[in-house]
């Protein structure tokens, strides 16, 4: 049997139609929405996108910090390409990471991107996606203009 650490669990309750909460044991939710109008949720591939950029994002962010360096901004935006047959997964996702951190190199955060998305992400690497990214320094072009 595995060990407690590697088994996650969480219950997906329908509510009405296409709409459904996941509930995990100690109460977390998430509304999840297969809706088109008056969504309550993202839809399931939506969250696997979002998933796929905070898994990455937590590992990168880490990896800023302990340079000591002040990550004033960053996010990560998302594309997914699907398949055009059921299933529709992905065949092709890629990330830009945009940092606002005054000191953070390109170099340093295209080996910090490329350990997050590619070593260190469960999620991605669960997935059969062809995965790329790119890394875009905001605090460079502020610099850069004054």
């Amino acid at each position: 049997m595995a060990a407690t650490s590697n088994l996650k669990q969480t219950t997906v309750h329908h509510i009405t139609g296409m709409r459904f909460v996941g509930i995990t044991p100690d109460q977390q939710r998430v509304m999840i929405d297969g809706s088109q109008e008056a969504k309550t949720g993202m839809n399931p591939m939506e969250l696997v996108l979002n998933a796929v950029g905070a898994c990455a994002a937590f590992d990168v962010s880490e990896m800023v910090r302990k340079r000591r360096l002040d990550l004033r901004n960053y996010r990560v935006e998302l594309t997914g390409t699907r398949a055009d047959e059921s299933p529709r997964y992905y065949t092709h996702i890629h990330a830009v990471h945009i940092f606002d951190a005054p000191g953070l190199t390109k170099e340093m955060a295209e080996r910090f991107v490329d350990l997050g998305m590619n070593k260190y992400c469960s999620v991605a690497s669960s997935l059969k996606a062809n995965i790329t990214f790119e890394v875009v320094l905001e605090h460079e072009q502020v610099e850069s203009t004054t």
